[in-house]
């Protein structure tokens, strides 16, 4: 049985190498902002560059959620840890009680700031101003 102090330290060295994703999904999600400004200056984009950048965010979306969804996994694992402990710090309860809230990663509002991301891009690459 792991202490609560080695549940902390395992969460945050999980979330050492998910922020070096999640750096590389905002990153990406820069430069699909950079093709979608790009296309919408330009009106004889042809289609199949409109195509080809729309599965690029489409792909970039779904490994952003990927990415936010295991920054989840890892604060729902030690949240559940926790929970098996006998003795648990306030702050080890408020774990707890926050895995419900959605606003974790992976949680309600950042899969909806996901989708926001990616309709975002499409718009700006098909919709015509």
């Amino acid at each position: 049985m792991n202490t609560e102090y080695e549940i902390w330290n395992l969460m945050y060295l999980g979330f050492i190498s998910n922020a070096m994703f999640m750096v590389a999904m905002v990153l990406l999600s820069w430069l699909g902002f950079r093709f979608a400004a790009a296309i919408a200056a330009d009106p004889e984009t042809p289609v199949m560059g409109k195509i080809t950048a729309t599965i690029f965010y489409l792909l970039v979306g779904m490994m952003f959620y990927n990415t936010a969804q295991i920054g989840g996994a890892i604060i729902s694992g030690a949240a559940e840890n926790m929970a098996l402990l006998e003795e648990v710090s306030s702050r080890g309860a408020d774990l707890i009680e926050r895995v419900n809230s959605g606003f974790i990663p992976g949680g309600f509002i950042t899969t909806a700031l996901n989708v926001v991301i990616v309709f975002f891009q499409l718009a700006m690459t098909w919709i015509k101003r």
